[in-house]
């Protein structure tokens, strides 16, 4: 807005001002006079650029966006730790002991249903793919345990909320507009709870008066049992015991009093999106260089990447598919591969759509060297 305000153009600007027949040369009298009001009045006009672009929803970042977002009472989603289901033979260690894989340190947890979990000690999603069954080390001796291991996923881990992920939810709610517990406000609601990135909402999924929230983690991953029942609580406090059956599968059905976020009457049901697991399978010729295990983590990074980017950026969930030729895509892309033959998804051909409830889980990747 101000960038025109150079040193060089208010220098020209003072000097314009000099009285006739006054030296304005360089080294002049003159010149050096005003030459230190120009370069103060250059940092001026650049710390007013600064502040009008911190100001700015549009372009504000970091801590600056942080006060933004919470005049419009959003903050930042913090990042949360990956937790997984643990497995043991012999005597079940106490919770609180430590464990570890790799590098990688868990603490022993339990839930209200009394289910053991590992807790990464580290949070963020860049452990959220520990194999099942990968076998994890007592920081500690326990006597009795024989083995211990990481069972399926618990709960996803988050990375904290980016500027733009932050921003966008900012700007929705301005926009929706979210207001008198619309389809709108109720995604709002739903997202404002950590560990949400995006709360699909269905309204009148099962009658008059019921609303359901699919909930996605930031990395497009399904949420867990943990903020499901963080998110129905913020919604709708389910402490009735309602609950209803649908297509063989029973929910929790929230109250409808008006104790949370939810207006009264609107009985709200938070879950989790479901996996659509996807299998990946082709026969690749390397580049020189390049083994199948190399190309196997890259493809599954990439493809890992393109599941994320797929889920977060498709407005509608009606028009999320997963794209046999995309896959196709980005194998071509590795450097670790010079061509691809007999690409699978799920062992066929045609594409996955996962559907209203559902987003796509990397599955198996299995790639076989011609």
């Amino acid at each position: 807005m101000f960038e025109k305000y150079t040193y060089e153009y208010l220098l020209d600007k003072y000097l314009a001002l000099a009285p006739s027949g006054i030296d304005t040369r360089e080294g002049s009298i003159f010149f050096d006079s005003v030459s230190g009001c120009a370069l103060r009045m250059a940092k001026l006009y650049t710390d007013l650029d600064l502040v009008f672009f911190l100001s700015q929803l549009a372009t504000t970042v970091g801590e600056h966006l942080d006060i933004k977002a919470g005049e419009y009472g959003l903050f930042r989603h913090a990042a949360t730790p990956v937790q997984y289901y643990f497995s043991y033979t012999g005597n079940m260690p106490d919770t609180g002991e430590r464990f570890f894989y790799d590098g990688v340190y868990f603490v022993l947890k339990e839930d209200s249903n009394n289910n053991l979990y590992l807790e990464c000690e580290e949070a963020g999603a860049s452990h959220n793919f520990i194999a099942s069954g990968t076998p994890v080390v007592p920081v500690n001796n326990i006597d009795g345990l024989t083995s211990a291991s990481i069972g399926a996923v618990y709960e996803y881990g988050t990375d904290e909320e980016t500027d733009e992920a932050l921003r966008s939810r900012v700007q929705a709610k301005l926009s929706g507009p979210a207001e008198n517990g619309n389809k709108q406000h109720y995604k709002v609601w739903c997202e404002e709870v950590d560990g949400v990135g995006i709360a699909r909402i269905l309204s009148l999924w099962n009658g008059p008066n019921t609303v359901k929230g699919v909930l996605i983690n930031s990395e497009g991953l399904p949420c867990g049992n943990t903020i499901v029942a963080a998110v129905q609580e913020h919604v709708d406090p389910a402490k009735l015991g309602y609950t209803t059956t649908v297509d063989g599968v029973t929910y929790v059905v929230g109250d409808g009093l008006g104790e949370g976020r939810a207006n009264v009457g609107a009985h709200f049901t938070a879950v989790a999106a479901k996996s659509v697991t996807i299998n990946v399978a082709a026969s690749v010729e390397l580049a020189s260089g390049y083994d199948v295990q190399t190309a196997t983590d890259d493809a599954e990074a990439a493809l890992q990447k393109y599941f994320k980017e797929l889920v977060l950026q498709t407005d509608s969930a009606n028009d999320l598919i997963v794209r046999l030729s995309a896959v196709g895509v980005i194998l071509a892309g590795l450097a670790d591969i010079l061509d691809y033959s007999s690409l699978t998804i799920n062992g066929g051909t045609a594409n996955i759509t996962p559907g209203v409830d559902g987003v796509p889980v990397l599955g198996e990747v299995t790639l076989n060297a011609v």
